[in-house]
């Protein structure tokens, strides 16, 4: 194994996984040993190399180890104990909502596996908040709302490459949904928009795989159009029919992610 990178920002700072900022080189030992853990380099209940093992290949001291070890050990991924070592813990036991983990599932190719669990979650909760911001959203909140739909839209008709218009389409459905969590009021709800953004960032490659592009905009039309039912549901004021947009609006993400999938296998 190389030498891990020496790019800062291995760890990234976030209250949903309840640790401190990591950057430089700790940090990118934690992501180096991070995504092979998950991507099954070493199994369950198998005990990682010692800590002059690792010192030697990672080139780093004992403290920089022994500091991975207790954040990858806040994850979950792992447990150290004298005269065990460091063995990998079962995946019961992983911090499966930490963005770390999220990102180091989709570099390990466990795409599949992840978006599945995740469209699960959104399945669950997004149709619940949408029909709470129509219902009982702040004026403030609403107007947001709003204003994240019509940037969304006016991506659809702007100037720019087919590369740039995919990434700003992206960043502004982000956006859309978010607005919708934001207007629920809720902390642990917004918190949770890690796992949100991370669905959509894989359910619209997935969109894309499917309809033969994944560079532009083609064939967008009837995603776009399900967002536009449960845009106009919101704007009139109809939370149930808010919701019924928002759970099909998923479920047909469903079905073509899965065939996105299907066709880059």
């Amino acid at each position: 194994m190389s030498v891990v990178s020496r790019q800062p920002g291995g760890t990234r700072g976030n209250s949903l996984g309840g640790l401190m900022q990591v950057r430089g080189i700790l940090g990118g030992i934690v992501a180096d040993l991070g995504r092979r853990v998950v991507a099954g380099e070493w199994k369950s209940g198998e005990t990682l190399p010692t800590e002059a093992e690792l010192m030697a290949e990672l080139q780093v001291g004992r403290s920089v180890v022994r500091e991975a070890m207790r954040i990858l050990n806040a994850k979950g991924l792992v447990r150290s104990r004298q005269m065990e070592g460091t063995t990998v813990m079962p995946r019961a036991n992983w911090r499966l909502l930490d963005p770390d983990l999220i990102q180091w599932r989709i570099e390990a190719a466990d795409k599949k596996t992840l978006l599945k669990d995740l469209l699960q979650v959104r399945l669950a909760l997004e149709p619940g908040v949408v029909w709470i911001a129509t219902a009982t959203g702040s004026d403030e909140a609403k107007a947001r709302i709003h204003a994240a739909w019509k940037a969304k839209t006016d991506v659809l008709t702007e100037s720019s490459s087919p590369q740039e218009q995919r990434d700003h389409f992206i960043t502004h459905d982000l956006e859309f949904h978010r607005a919708f969590l934001a207007a629920v009021g809720s902390e642990i709800l917004e918190q949770l928009f890690s796992v949100i953004e991370a669905a959509l960032s894989l359910m619209i490659d997935g969109q894309m795989q499917a309809r033969g592009s994944t560079t532009t905009l083609v064939g967008m039309e009837e995603t776009n159009q399900l967002h536009q039912d449960v845009y106009d549901a919101f704007a009139a004021g109809d939370a149930d029919k808010a919701e019924r947009a928002m759970r099909y609006l998923i479920q047909r993400a469903i079905i073509d992610a899965n065939e996105g999938f299907a066709l880059s296998e």
